[in-house]
């Protein structure tokens, strides 16, 4: 009975503990709500390393080998099937397309798809016309744009050659400072619809390893630039990719391309994800993003077609020092090891100045500090502890005497508890195309 209330007593020092944990987390949120500090000015939309979704920290380690594709072109208007030609406003004539990329080796090659590089005529028509529909002050919309298209099959007018520009992921400081490259064209493959560039005089960049697996029912976080109406206000930094849950699917040949081999996922896919990783809860890769589906969802290629176009071009991919350093501060903070998270962090700039999230985390860790310092300071806040802990000491007292009294009551009270002991199928439908 000794060894029973010793065991109780450690599991009461344990409740209060919990409790007294609970309290400095609360406090410390409200401070960091309220506080004017640097965090309120840090872009929105970079995942939490604390969120209970392993997938939040997944996304969070791969989000700085990630980079946003802008592809730029003029015309001067759009030929219809019909041999009508629509004369774009000046405004309407610039077209712009986003993307998305991530990165496979520390010195700079990227994957994406091919389609986002290089747009076809019929992309760059329903851009064209999607500008000219609300520079016109007409009712727009992606889905209207693209029936247009289809319905007239216009050609574009003038047109200029494709210009490309690629940024990595970033927030804060190296959001502002982030110039961008203009990237070269390593490898294409029309069939799988991947493409593999590489961005000029870089090195130790961080970088997403690849995975081979595609379980149906595996989570995964999908990371793009994508967005339904490219006029909305932005909800995130501009260099901040949305991050997308869902899971892998089915995998096998297209209706009308049996050779082209795709895995549904359940990710909510839009416009401008093509190109970016599906990751898993490791934050690897398990395929590249190449379609929205009509039926909602989208499809990847998965990475053994990825590593068919790296082969051909010679290329192996590889994490490298960069991301090494930068997972284990990640999962340091997880652990609650701050100091060690930042001297982490410090060492991923240290190896990759340019890293665009370093330097955001070690941002919220000092203000995570200065929080803990202020409350330690705080009458409120000590005797807020203390209140805590009396609380839950008389709780505690309570349960112990009930439960005593049940045990004493009817010792075959606590017997053992009792133990108690996919996937929804994808139909037939169509994969479409962006």
């Amino acid at each position: 009975m000794r060894d029973s209330h010793r065991g109780e007593g450690a599991r009461f020092r344990s409740s209060l503990s919990g409790v007294r944990l609970r309290s400095l987390l609360a406090a410390l949120l409200v401070t960091l709500a309220a506080a004017p500090v640097g965090l309120a000015d840090i872009p929105s939309g970079v995942p939490d390393p604390l969120a209970a979704d392993p997938l939040n920290r997944a996304a969070l380690i791969a989000m700085p080998a990630v980079w946003r594709v802008e592809v730029t072109t003029s015309m001067t208007g759009l030929r219809t099937k019909s041999g009508t030609v629509i004369s774009l406003p000046p405004r309407a004539r610039n077209v712009s397309r986003e993307g998305t990329a991530f990165a496979v080796t520390p010195d700079g090659y990227l994957v994406t798809a091919l389609h986002v590089i290089q747009p076809t005529a019929d992309d760059l028509a329903q851009a064209a016309y999607f500008q000219y529909m609300a520079f016109s002050g007409k009712s727009h919309s992606m889905k209207a744009a693209a029936q247009w298209v289809k319905d007239n099959e216009p050609v574009p007018v003038g047109l200029a050659p494709v210009q490309r520009v690629v940024r990595a992921s970033a927030a804060g400081p190296a959001a502002r400072t982030n110039r961008g490259a203009s990237p070269e064209v390593i490898e294409t493959d029309e069939l799988r619809d991947i493409a593999v560039i590489r961005v000029p005089n870089v090195t130790d960049t961080p970088s997403i390893g690849l995975d081979r697996g595609i379980d149906p029912g595996t989570p995964v976080a999908t990371l793009g630039f994508g967005s339904d109406d490219p006029f909305a206000a932005p909800q995130r930094g501009a260099l901040v990719p949305a991050v997308r849950f869902g899971v892998i699917g089915e995998t096998g040949g297209m209706e009308k391309n049996p050779l082209r081999i795709l895995t549904l996922i359940s990710n909510d896919i839009q416009k401008g994800d093509s190109g970016g990783p599906a990751v898993d809860r490791q934050g690897r890769a398990r395929g590249v993003v190449l379609i929205k589906r009509a039926a909602g969802g989208g499809a990847m290629a998965p990475t053994d077609e990825i590593l068919r176009v790296l082969d051909r071009a010679n290329i192996r991919g590889w994490e490298g020092r960069t991301q090494s350093l930068y997972r284990d501060a990640v999962d340091r903070v997880t652990r609650f090891d701050l100091a060690g998270a930042r001297a982490d962090f410090r060492r991923t700039l240290a190896s990759y100045p340019a890293h665009g999230l370093a330097a955001y985390e070690i941002a919220q860790l000092d203000d995570l500090q200065r929080a803990r310092l202020s409350l330690a300071g705080e009458p409120w806040y000590r005797g807020g502890l203390v209140a805590a802990g009396i609380t839950a000491l008389v709780i505690a007292l309570i349960l112990a005497v009930l439960l005593w009294k049940a045990v004493n009551r009817s010792p075959g009270v606590l017997g053992p508890r009792d133990r108690k002991a996919p996937f929804d199928q994808e139909g037939d439908a169509e994969l479409d195309d962006e």
